[in-house]
């Protein structure tokens, strides 16, 4: 198999239609740093898994946490929640197939997405939750942070990179990638401290991203150099 061969095997595998996307966003380059760059997209996106987790998991349990606390009912999400977001516990309700009160709380709060727990910050929850709620959820937030609207910017902006990186679309290019990851951190720690020290073991994003696409086009280039023997 020539070089030629197995760039376009590779083009196949991962579909012209999602590569074109690399030579639109970085005109003018080769199949050789057309790829560099995907794997390196990759690794970036696997890199941010960790402080993703962190603040989806965090988010959430923080919230009910202080929503139970508050109301007094870990069921809190059955009389609060606006038609959007009472949908989503319909839908938990059938697929659970049973009462909720034999399923647990627990179970309901994990199987919502990020995007439920992100769209609790809506202008149209300000009443319903945050006047009592905001302080528990984000205990260690400056003041000039703690809002509402402030916290639903910046939760949305993460949740649209979450999307972005688990439906392996591009981020490489994306010029503040690295302020969103220090975001994040910078989140998590709002919430929990404590969290936010346990995710630091695994975030591997800063090395990643400083490396740069270069050492996987050395690599891939090694890779198409012997297929072409």
């Amino acid at each position: 198999m020539s070089q030629v061969e197995f760039y376009e095997e590779l083009r196949q595998a991962t579909s012209p239609s999602r590569l074109v996307r690399y030579f639109t966003l970085r005109p003018g380059i080769d199949d050789l740093e057309a790829f560099s760059l995907y794997l390196w997209n990759m690794a970036l996106c696997e890199s941010l898994y960790p402080v993703l987790q962190g603040i989806e998991v965090t988010l959430r349990n923080s919230i009910h946490q202080a929503a139970s606390a508050t109301f007094g009912d870990e069921f809190w999400f059955r009389n609060r929640l606006l038609t959007r977001e009472q949908g989503t516990i319909l839908q938990l309700d059938s697929s659970f197939g049973t009462p909720s009160n034999r399923v647990g709380s627990g179970k309901y709060i994990s199987e919502c997405s990020l995007g439920f727990w992100v769209g609790l910050f809506r202008g149209e929850y300000e009443q319903v939750l945050w006047t009592r709620l905001l302080p528990a959820v984000f205990p260690h937030a400056p003041r000039r942070f703690r809002s509402r609207s402030e916290l639903y910017a910046r939760l949305d902006r993460i949740r649209r990179l979450r999307n972005r990186v688990f439906h392996h679309e591009p981020i490489w290019h994306l010029p503040d990638l690295e302020q969103q990851h220090q975001q994040i951190l910078e989140t998590i720690g709002w919430i929990s401290p404590a969290m936010l020290a346990m995710t630091r073991l695994l975030d591997r994003f800063p090395s990643v991203y400083t490396r740069g696409a270069q050492p996987y086009a050395t690599e891939l280039e090694n890779i198409a150099q012997d297929w072409a023997r």
